[in-house]
């Protein structure tokens, strides 16, 4: 009886784990500063301008994409675009990957 059970506990802990948004594409911070602006930029600009970049859409139509680029202390910084349902950026957010060491 206790096997079940614990092939029931090792299936659900196998299939808990997410997948984070990795970017796919390296773009100088200056070129996303003035590619990417909250309130007019379209999704369609961004593509085109910066080019194709991981993302993930949810239910409400909200997109997030992702984008790394160097950052002065040589960690990769990441730059983070969310769109709205209507295709218009609405936040930004940037920042260094910090690693932990080993």
């Amino acid at each position: 009886m206790k096997w079940p059970g614990i092939f029931a506990l090792a299936l659900l802990a196998a299939c808990s784990g997410t997948r984070a948004l990795q970017a796919s594409k390296n773009v100088p911070y200056a070129t996303l500063e003035q590619t990417v602006q909250p309130g007019s930029s379209t999704r369609e600009q961004v593509r085109a301008a910066l080019g194709e970049s991981t993302s993930i859409r949810f239910d409400s139509g909200n997109e997030v994409w992702m984008y790394t680029y160097p950052a002065a202390s040589g960690a990769p910084g990441e730059y983070v675009i969310l769109f709205g349902g209507d295709g218009v950026v609405k936040k930004v957010r940037s920042g260094e990957v910090y690693r932990l060491p080993k």
